[in-house]
């Protein structure tokens, strides 16, 4: 009895494998292997076969006038390859209809910006940058007085060291410079050769030469300020930026920002509010 329920249990089994692995009607899958042509995309579905129609013409300057940028620009150039694809005098006309349009949007944006910089003086740059000749020589006049004059305030405090080798062929017109440098500013000087001084060369982290570094006296405090060959005046310059820099009158980002423009349209650590 035992063994005859076993054979029975056994057979249930089996046919319940074949039903499993017997693969719906509707799954099956079609092709050579079961004696049928597999289906084929009409050429509707299939992009690659389908063959490209030429674009209508486009809307009226007045509808393109309104349109989003976006989607004008998106339009200008699918006209543009229809009109290297066909070269027909009808797409290339069809292209400068749309380029016509957003050259004059363009303009038209132009014209309303100039007119919001006259209105909101806050926003233009003009009154602190000038622009034309004239203005160009008064605000280098500026600078120049600017830089002497603070860099004059603070010359018995700061010193300009060169740092220099015996066979540095660029080290002789750096001197020279720098002295010019002194001559204008009453700022001191002094030269290190630092193959005979390796412990200021460690120091003040000296690479290259010529190198010049700016020295607070009395203090641990140094900033470069010229690398290589440099004329005078970006010598001035860093100088007097980096004696601001280092009395914490300026941050890092306002490095280049000199005192006549701090907290204006060019101080890029200006507050929001108060630089419009």
């Amino acid at each position: 009895m035992k063994r005859n329920l076993a054979l029975l249990a056994l057979c249930l089994i089996g046919f319940s494998a074949m039903a499993v692995q017997q693969p719906d009607q509707d799954t099956q899958i079609k092709g050579y292997h079961w004696y049928e042509e597999p289906v084929k995309p009409s050429e509707s579905e299939d992009p690659e076969k389908a063959e490209r129609q030429p674009l209508p013409p486009p809307p009226s300057a007045s509808e393109m006038m309104d349109m989003h940028p976006d989607d004008l620009k998106a339009m200008l150039e699918n006209y543009l390859k229809e009109a290297v694809w066909l070269r027909t005098p009808e797409s290339v006309l069809s292209y400068y209809r749309i380029q016509d349009v957003v050259r004059r949007k363009a303009a038209g944006f132009t014209a309303v910006s100039n007119m919001v910089m006259l209105q909101n003086p806050q926003l233009n740059g003009a009154s602190q940058y000038p622009i034309t000749a004239p203005g160009r020589k008064a605000e280098l006049q500026q600078r120049a007085s600017n830089q002497s004059k603070y860099l004059g305030n603070y010359r018995g405090q700061y010193a300009l060291a060169l740092f220099s080798t015996e066979e540095c062929p660029y080290c002789s017109p750096q001197r020279n410079i720098l002295k010019l440098v002194s001559d204008r500013t009453g700022i001191e000087t002094t030269e290190v050769n630092i193959n005979r001084n390796p412990s200021a060369q460690a120091r003040f982290d000296v690479q290259v030469t010529p190198m010049v570094i700016l020295i607070e006296r009395n203090s641990e405090r140094w900033m470069p300020v010229a690398v290589g060959v440099e004329s005078a005046a970006k010598i001035t310059a860093n100088a007097y930026r980096a004696i601001r820099y280092l009395r914490g009158e300026t941050t890092p980002e306002q490095f280049l920002t000199p005192e006549y423009r701090q907290g204006g349209f060019f101080d890029p650590g200006a507050p929001k509010e108060g630089a419009l």
